[in-house]
């Protein structure tokens, strides 16, 4: 599965390493600084919101372990709480 990280944090990383590096290979990390800058986006990638994380859901007092759905299209389904659906909304908070 792939792996995805923010272009300016993999950026603040590197930036962060100047400090304990041999001059010498200054040059080569503003290289790569460059060339991150340069990579296009990664395609179809959205925020997932995780059950866990989800204003719909709540953890069941009948299953531990699990979280309820009480979203109107899928109310009283048992999830868990690493699981992502199209209805997530984002818990305020």
């Amino acid at each position: 599965m792939a792996e995805y990280i923010e272009r300016q944090a993999a950026i603040d990383a590197l930036d962060g390493i100047f400090d304990n590096v041999p001059m010498e290979l200054t040059t080569e990390i503003l290289r790569l600084r460059r060339e991150l800058r340069g990579l296009p986006p990664a395609e179809d990638v959205v925020p997932v919101v995780r059950c866990k994380q989800c204003g719909w859901s709540m953890e069941s007092r009948e299953v531990p372990g699990m979280y309820m759905c009480k979203n109107d299209d899928a109310v009283d389904n048992y999830v868990r709480p690493e699981f992502a659906c199209i209805l997530a909304e984002r818990r305020e908070g």
